[in-house]
C-alpha cells in the first residue's frame, strides 16, 4: 500500500494550517494584518535610520569587520557585469553569473554591491575610506535595510493566509528586530544569507510535510543561492538529508509491516531520486563559484573558513592564508600537514578539544538568547546596546506557548477520542529536522567561535526558529479548534501572542523615548 493515500476529503494530520482555508475572506483581518504590516514598516525604517547614523560609520568600522574588503571585492567584480559576447556567449556568461571568490568570501554579495558602484569608482587603499567608498557603503546599507524590509513583509503576508493575525505579526516583528534589521546596517552578506537560509529552511520543512519533486529541486536552488551568499548552509542541508532518509527507511518498514501503513503525502518512491534534483539543482546553482575556485586554489570546494576552523587564533589563520594563496602553494602541502581534525587532535588533549567546544557553545548560545543588555540608570539614558535586548525570552515564551497548547490538546483527551490527531512521521520529522539543524549549527558556530566572533553567525537561526515555533503552534491549535476545544483556551492562546506583540511595542516605545544606540 504507497504512502500517500488519503480517503476522500480526508485531511493528513502533519499538513500545514492551510488545509483549514477560510470559505469567505475576513477584510476586518486583513486591515489589521496591513496595519500591523504598515506598523512594521515604520519601525523598520525609522530604527534603520537610527542605527546607520549612530552606528557603524565611523572609517575604522568600515576597515574592520570586512567591510571594506567587501567595497574592494564589489568593485573587482563590476567589470563582469557587462560581458562581451563578440567573443562567445558560454564564457562571458559564466563570468557574468556571480561566480569570483578569494577563498573566504563567497561571490553574491559582492556581485549584488557591484551593481551599486559608481562606474567610475576605483578601488582605493586597504587603511582608507575614500568619498567613493563611503557612498558604496551607504548604498549597500540602503540595499539591505529595503531587502530585509520587503522580504519581512511577504513573509507576514504568507504566513497570514495560514496563521492567525497575531502569529504572522510575530513573526515580522521578530525575525526583523530580532536579526534581521541589527545586521542590515552592515555592509556585509549576512542579511542575503539570512533571507535565502530562511527560505531554506521553510522548503526543507515543505519537503518533509510532503516530498513533491519540486520541493527537491526548490531546496537545491534556494540553498545554492544561501551557499552563494556565505557557505555556512550545508549543515542544514545535511540535516535534511539525514532526517529525510531516516523518514524514507521508517515508511519501507510500515509499508512491510501489515496493518501499519497509514495515510501520509510523504511519498517514499519520490525520495532517492529527489535527493538526486536536490543535488543536481545545488551544484548548478554554485557551479561558478566552483570552477573559479578551482581556477584560483585547485580544489572546487575550498575554503579557507574551512581550514581556519582548526587554528586556535585568527593571526594564526590570517599567517597561514598569506602563506598558502595559491593553486600551486596548497598543492605543495602534504594531505598530512593540511589543517584537519586530525591534525588538530594531534597537538590539543581531549580536554582542551572539550573546553574548546564547551565555551564556545555557551558563548554562541548567549549571542542568541541573552545578548547585552542595557542597565540603564534612574535616568534612563544610557546608550542601547541593541535593538531586541529580550530576544531570547521571546523564544523562550514561544517554546513555552507551544508546550501548553500541546499540554491543552492532550488534556482534554482528545487524542482518545480522535486516534488519527496524534502525531504521524512528517510531524516527528520536521522536529528532528529543526531540533538536529540547530544543534549541528551551534556546534558547528561554538568550534569556530574563537576565529569568528560576535553574534551573526547564530542570528540565522533566530527568524526560522520564530517561524517553527510558531508554525507548531498554529497547526496545533487548528487541530484541536476542528476538535471541539474549549474556545476560552484558543482566545488565551491570541491573547499570549497579542501579549508578546505588546511587548515588542513597549521595547519600541522604550527607544522612542531615548533614541541612542551604543556605537
Amino acid at each position: 500500500m504507497e504512502d500517500a493515500t488519503l480517503t476522500p476529503g480526508e485531511i493528513p494530520d502533519a499538513m500545514p494550517p492551510s488545509v483549514a482555508l477560510r470559505t469567505r475572506p475576513n477584510y476586518g483581518r486583513w486591515m489589521v494584518l496591513l496595519a500591523g504590516l504598515a506598523l512594521y514598516a515604520g519601525v523598520h525604517l525609522w530604527l534603520a535610520g537610527l542605527l546607520r547614523t549612530q552606528t557603524n560609520v565611523t572609517d575604522a568600522r568600515v576597515l574592520g569587520g570586512d567591510q571594506k574588503h567587501n567595497i574592494k571585492l564589489a568593485l573587482q567584480t563590476r567589470p563582469d557585469l557587462w560581458p562581451d559576447f563578440t567573443q562567445g556567449v558560454s564564457e562571458p556568461l559564466k563570468r557574468w553569473l556571480p561566480h569570483r571568490t578569494d577563498g573566504v568570501v563567497n561571490p553574491l554579495w559582492p556581485w549584488v554591491a557591484a551593481w551599486l558602484a559608481d562606474p567610475d569608482q576605483t578601488i582605493s587603499g586597504d587603511d582608507e575610506v575614500t568619498a567613493a567608498d563611503r557612498a558604496l557603503f551607504e548604498k549597500g546599507r540602503s540595499f539591505n535595510i529595503g531587502l530585509t524590509l520587503g522580504f519581512l513583509l511577504i513573509t507576514g503576508l504568507a504566513c497570514a493566509r495560514v496563521f492567525s493575525v497575531p502569529a504572522s505579526l510575530l513573526v515580522v516583528f521578530l525575525g526583523g528586530l530580532g536579526a534581521l534589521l541589527p545586521r542590515a546596517v552592515y555592509f556585509q552578506p549576512e542579511p542575503l544569507y539570512y533571507v535565502f537560509f530562511t527560505l531554506t529552511w521553510i522548503a526543507c520543512i515543505f519537503g518533509l510535510l510532503g516530498n513533491s519533486l519540486w520541493v527537491y529541486s526548490l531546496i537545491g536552488v534556494l540553498s545554492g543561492l544561501a551557499y552563494l551568499a556565505k557557505g555556512s548552509v550545508h549543515p542544514l542541508l545535511l540535516a535534511f538529508i539525514g532526517v529525510s532518509t531516516m523518514r524514507w527507511f521508517w515508511g519501507w518498514l510500515l509499508a512491510h509491516w501489515p496493518g501499519r501503513a497509514g495515510t501520509t503525502q510523504w511519498v517514499r518512491r519520490n525520495h532517492w531520486f529527489g535527493l538526486a534534483l536536490l543535488l543536481f539543482f545545488h551544484l548548478m546553482t554554485i557551479s561558478p563559484r566552483l570552477a573559479d575556485a578551482r581556477e584560483k586554489f585547485g580544489d572546487p570546494m575550498h575554503s579557507y573558513p574551512a581550514y581556519w576552523m582548526w587554528f586556535d587564533d585568527f593571526r594564526e589563520c590570517y599567517a597561514w592564508m598569506g602563506t598558502y594563496n595559491s593553486a600551486a602553494t596548497l598543492e605543495s602541502l602534504p594531505a598530512t600537514e593540511r589543517p584537519s581534525f586530525k591534525t588538530y587532535a594531534a597537538t590539543h588533549t581531549s580536554e582542551q578539544i572539550w573546553q574548546r567546544l564547551r565555551d564556545g557553545v555557551e558563548t554562541k548560545l548567549t549571542d542568541l538568547w541573552t545578548p547585552g543588555i542595557t542597565q540603564q540608570n534612574r535616568a534612563g539614558n544610557k546608550p542601547w546596546r541593541g535593538l531586541l535586548e529580550w530576544r531570547g525570552a521571546y523564544l523562550a515564551g514561544l517554546c513555552l506557548l507551544l508546550l501548553v497548547v500541546l499540554a491543552s490538546f492532550w488534556g482534554k483527551g482528545m487524542v482518545e477520542k480522535c486516534p488519527r490527531q496524534c502525531l504521524h512521521p512528517e510531524a516527528i520529522s520536521v522536529t528532528l529536522f529543526v531540533v538536529g539543524s540547530c544543534i549541528g549549527l551551534t556546534l558547528a558556530y561554538g568550534w569556530y567561535s574563537p576565529i569568528g566572533r560576535g553574534d551573526r553567525f547564530m542570528l540565522s537561526l533566530y527568524l526560522p526558529l520564530v517561524l517553527s515555533l510558531l508554525w507548531a503552534a498554529e497547526s496545533v491549535v487548528r487541530r484541536a479548534q476542528r476538535r471541539g476545544l474549549r474556545p476560552w483556551i484558543i482566545g488565551a492562546y491570541h491573547l499570549a501572542l497579542w501579549v508578546m506583540l505588546g511587548g515588542i511595542l513597549w521595547r519600541v516605545i522604550q527607544i522612542v523615548q531615548n533614541p541612542v544606540f551604543k556605537s
